[in-house]
Parts: C-alpha cells; structure tokens; sequence
C-alpha cells in the first residue's frame, strides 16, 4: 500500500513555487516603475524651484529699473552673473529707446554653460511722466 503525498479529498490550500514567483516578479516590476517616476519627478521639480528664482531675479532687475527716475535710464546693455541651485546664470538687462519718451527694457537670464539650466526673460516700458 502506498501512501498518497497529500489528501485525495478537499481543495488544496496555499500558493504554488511559480505562484509565489509570478506575484514578486509583478511586485518588483511595479516598484521599479514607481522608483524611476519619482526620480523624474524630482528633476522636475528641481527645474522648476530654478525656474521659479530665475523669474524672481530677472523680476528684481526689471523692478529696480522701472523704479529709476526716466532720464536715468540710459539706454544699453547691463549684465550681472548670479548663482542659482550651483549653477552659474547671466542677467542681462537690454535698454532700448523706442521713442524719445518711451524705454524697453529687457531682462534675460540664461545659463553660463548653455543647456545646464533654464532661461527666461521678461519685458517692461518705462515712459517719460
């Protein structure tokens, strides 16, 4: 008489070794997935904290000018280097003259070592009162 190697009657309980394997092979898949959106996640965010002081120095600069009585305004090209996050950017200020009583004025930032950061830039008027 041979003995059987489980019970002949009722359902068998438990996972199987290719069951156990399958579901951890899903699971690892998923954290994966999970680990490499947080990393672009977190580049993104990066970009837009720089972004976002980008905007508020070139903000500053333009303020600064508008605030200057309108014959201080000279017209030409100022630029400054600024660090942001480690990463070196110029600002530069264009003043041009549209007419005898009206000044653009253009203020970029843009990274030293092109590709390395993001650029913005902002545009104002200042007239003659």
């Amino acid at each position: 008489m041979s003995v059987a190697p489980w019970p002949a009657s009722g359902p068998r309980r438990g996972f199987t070794l290719i069951e156990v394997i399958g579901a951890l092979l899903i699971f690892s898949v998923g954290v994966i997935m999970v680990l490499q959106l947080t990393g672009a996640l977190s580049r993104q965010m990066e970009y837009a904290a720089k972004s976002s002081e980008l905007v508020v120095r070139a903000q500053e600069r333009l303020d600064s000018l508008e605030a200057l009585p309108f014959d201080s305004i000279t017209v030409g090209t100022r630029q400054d280097t600024l660090t942001v996050r480690g990463i070196r950017f110029i600002r530069r200020a264009t003043i041009t003259s549209v007419t005898a009583l009206l000044r653009k004025i253009d203020v970029t930032v843009t990274p030293l070592t092109a590709g390395q950061g993001p650029s913005v830039s902002s545009t104002s008027y200042a007239t003659s009162r």
